[in-house]
């Protein structure tokens, strides 16, 4: 064959295998909040980069001190559920407006050794025996739980056993391990495992199947977290996944502690690594242990954080287990839009009384508008501010609410549709309206 000819079919082939690639369409940063963000690129490459962003947790309030130990959380039969990750053996239902504890379900003869997660799909709860602090466990296993069993205390109970592909080191060593995990997620076929690397601080996901047996795990790709990842939760139907962790600094207790989460959204597959990857840091005085992250609706995400006390030079640190919620509007609304249509109104975090409720009204009107934007809001949100984003999550606009009046700027609001962000003292409200 001619060398010529050679080199066209080598170039045809690869045309042909990434046809639905970067060679056919224009690949870059696809999210408009992204500080790089190419309107031009048609396919998402996982290029996009953020500016430094911090969140506001709501505080629900402390947990009982049979909770100290909280190291899961999910959302099942009608409420949040946690379970402690060591000893204990009980299911404990938490009411996500007040914290307590509101049902228990014991799993009776079931151990507990650092279950650090549990995770779930429609018949079965998955506990993940994973805790492995200091590297030397070759027990590593998930307990396969079917509901139905749980509910009905016969507990029908399968194990799925496995071991790190690249772990060939497991002597004993104090928090300086590759292969310790505390998050994980469950999809229709597989289990995959984000790590918690104590020395890089970055995050490794492996993958296994989710039947009985006995696995190889798989690493699939890292990710430079900057932190150590304590849980995680996922939204299947929407492509997106949070991370929940904490700095570690090298165990320095006093600058560490500090949670953050990881949003990974827009992803191509099960290769949760290869879309947006964005942190969001809470508030610099915030320092908690935290543990867990569960969600109902993709924007209102409840988190645990367990028992923490230490004391060094003479000062005592010693903060309780806790529930807050963090309201994640402002940052998944522009991308969530491509799959929901929110209507007049971004639904309410579970536990706030109804738009219904004379107490909570808020109202905007009228809708389509023209200049003028009415709202008939609570009096905690006078003096709020607002964001106005078009549908590609860029800012249009913003300002303070007064007089319950947003006047819509013609030279910079075009017909079309567009998200009113309201934030106020303790939560945020968010609407979609039109301009005529």
């Amino acid at each position: 064959m001619l060398p010529l000819m050679r080199t066209l079919l080598v170039l045809f082939g690869l045309l042909v295998v990434m046809g639905e690639g970067c060679l056919a369409q224009v690949c870059g940063c696809t999210d408009s909040l992204a500080i790089n963000y190419d309107a031009d690129a048609t396919v998402n490459d996982g290029s996009c980069l953020y500016a430094p962003t911090t969140v506001y947790a709501v505080e629900v309030g402390n947990l009982d001190t049979l909770l100290n130990g909280t190291s899961s959380l999910f959302y099942w039969e009608n409420g949040y559920w946690t379970y402690n990750d060591w000893s204990d053996n009980c299911l404990y239902r938490i009411d996500s407006v007040t914290a307590a504890i509101t049902d228990t379900l014991c799993l009776d003869g079931v151990a507990n050794n650092n279950t650090e997660e549990i995770a779930q799909d429609s018949l079965y709860l998955y506990f993940g025996v994973v805790g492995n602090n200091y590297g030397d466990r070759n027990d590593l296993h998930f307990l396969r739980i079917k509901k139905e069993s749980i509910l009905n205390q016969t507990l029908e109970i399968d194990t799925i056993w496995f071991s790190y592909e690249d772990q060939t080191d497991f002597s004993y060593g104090s928090y300086n391990t590759d292969f310790d995990c505390e998050a994980f997620i469950v999809t229709d076929d597989s289990i995959y495992l984000f790590t918690k690397q104590w020395v890089s601080e970055q995050t490794a996901l492996y993958g296994i199947p989710k039947t009985p047996g006995t696995y190889v795990a798989q690493r699939r790709g890292t990710y430079d977290v900057q932190g150590l990842v304590t849980g995680a939760t996922y939204v299947p139907e929407y492509q997106l996944v949070v991370l929940c962790g904490y700095d570690y600094n090298g165990g320095d207790y006093w600058t560490a502690l500090h949670p953050f989460v990881v949003l990974l959204y827009d992803f191509q597959g099960d290769n949760f690594f290869s879309g947006n990857k964005r942190r969001l840091d809470f508030e610099s005085l915030a320092k908690v242990q935290v543990e867990a992250i569960a969600t109902t609706n993709a924007l209102d995400y409840y988190l645990t954080n367990e028992h923490f006390a230490t004391t060094a030079l003479g000062v005592t640190v010693d903060v309780p287990a806790r529930l807050q919620r963090l309201d994640l509007r402002e940052y998944l609304v522009p991308y969530l839009s491509e799959y929901i249509d929110f209507g007049d109104t971004v639904s309410i975090p579970d536990g706030i009384p109804s738009p219904q409720n004379s107490a909570d009204s808020f109202r905007i009107y009228p809708n389509p508008a023209k200049d003028k934007l009415h709202i008939a809001c609570p009096p905690e949100f006078l003096g709020a501010e607002y964001a106005i984003l078009n549908l590609h999550g860029q800012k249009v606009g913003e300002g303070i609410l007064r007089e319950n009046v947003i006047l819509l700027d013609d030279k910079v609001l075009n017909s079309g549709k567009y998200i009113l962000v309201i934030r106020g003292k303790e939560r945020t409200r968010t609407f979609s309206f039109i301009r005529e």
